[in-house]
């Protein structure tokens, strides 16, 4: 994701933070500094710790997730910390619904399994009894005191867990609601009907957000909203591509370019050719590398053309092989944020294959149905059909 930066590596995982988080920061800073008695700096860095103890709240919900996913073999990207919540860049949701079902459901049980330790402990910090025996549990909760803060990181850290199992798809609950939907009616309906659910709970936040729920409601019911339909159209482009291989699609007729080179040469061929993006293969044949024409833009503005490739290479690339499935390496590359992957055959560069051409095959698919794959060449090898027959 852009405008990220990495603060940090869990079990493997980059954990990134959007420049954005830094809106809620500042929100929190100035509701506790300006808006809440008593006022000032101590307030705003009261303000600032809370945050931060919320986000640390997400951030092992998100790493709960990662590492459930990871257990099944699924890859994960990176956690990336937003104002609305945390997002876990895994390479594909899988398509065993009860394997989704753990996945999903492991990160709000995170944030019980966390209350109920909370629970335990209290004692320890403050009078329990004095919570209940309080007139007023929103002035306690809203105080800066040491019992104030418990008491706010516990409740929240519990709305977190019941607001992250509403059947609101893409969200946890959501998808919680399409793995047991799946294992009853498959997954493409079982999608369909997660979608309409998802988007009508999001309209209604939203509509609750208007009449004075806040603005982060609104936020929270857009990202749901526009959430459901990007997963539809996964769904969708799934559907589409079926059990299309990547042998189907890959284009062997791909430039490399090597570490030595300066990335002055790669520009001037991109005058010429319609590849973007540049496998670096080294002199024993292995593909060490990946610039991408962002990269490759990017680097001959900060360091101009004889910058080598080999600095400006990303090293943090997906690879395929010619019989994965087509759909799983374009998730692949979604997660790995770069928009071709090299197809390697035992160890070896046999071509490249790149959203564009999944693309271009999503659109001959809907239009032409499935049975068009049986006239498409499944070698890696280019071919040419004259009279029904491959020459």
């Amino acid at each position: 994701m852009r405008w990220s930066y990495r603060i940090a590596k869990v079990f493997g995982i980059d954990v990134r933070i959007h420049v954005t988080f830094l809106l809620i920061v500042a929100y929190f800073a100035f509701e506790w500094g300006a808006l809440r008695e008593p006022k000032g700096l101590g307030g705003g860095l009261y303000g600032v710790l809370l945050v931060l103890l919320l986000f640390l709240l997400v951030l092992i919900h998100e790493l709960t997730h990662s590492r459930v996913a990871l257990h099944y073999g699924v890859g994960v990207k990176n956690i990336t910390l937003l104002p609305i919540g945390g997002v876990s860049a895994m390479e594909e949701i899988p398509r065993d619904p009860r394997r989704e079902l753990v996945i999903s459901v492991v990160g709000p049980l995170s944030n019980v399994v966390i209350a109920i330790l909370m629970a335990a402990l209290a004692p320890l910090f403050f009078d329990v009894g004095a919570i209940f025996r309080t007139s007023n549990f929103s002035d306690l909760l809203l105080s800066r005191t040491v019992e104030g803060t418990y008491l706010y990181v516990f409740v929240v850290n519990l709305s977190l867990a019941v607001f992250n199992l509403l059947p609101a798809f893409p969200m946890d609950g959501g998808r919680v609601f399409r793995a047991l939907l799946a294992m009853r009616l498959g997954r493409p309906r079982a999608t369909r009907i997660a979608i309409v659910v998802g988007q009508m709970l999001a309209l209604g936040l939203g509509l609750y957000g208007l009449m004075g729920g806040g603005i982060f409601l609104i936020l929270i019911a857009v990202f749901i909203f526009f959430g459901a339909q990007a997963e539809g159209a996964g769904e969708d482009l799934a559907q589409v591509l079926g059990d299309l291989r990547v042998r189907h699609v890959v284009n062997c007729r791909v430039e490399t370019a090597s570490p030595e080179q300066a990335i002055g040469e790669l520009a001037a061929r991109l005058f010429h050719i319609y590849q973007e993006d540049f496998p670096v293969v080294d002199p024993d044949g292995e593909v060490v590398g990946l610039l991408t024409r962002d990269r490759l833009i990017s680097m001959l503005g900060q360091h101009g053309p004889d910058f080598p490739v080999i600095e400006a290479m990303r090293t943090d690339f997906p690879r395929c092989g010619q019989d994965d499935l087509a759909v799983d390496v374009l998730n692949r590359m979604r997660a790995g944020q770069v928009k071709a992957a090299p197809v390697m055959d035992g160890g070896k560069l046999v071509g490249m294959v790149s959203m564009e051409d999944l693309a271009e095959v999503y659109a001959l698919l809907s239009a032409g149905g499935s049975a068009l794959t049986s006239r498409v060449t499944s070698d890696g090898v280019p071919g040419r059909w004259v009279g029904g027959t491959r020459v």
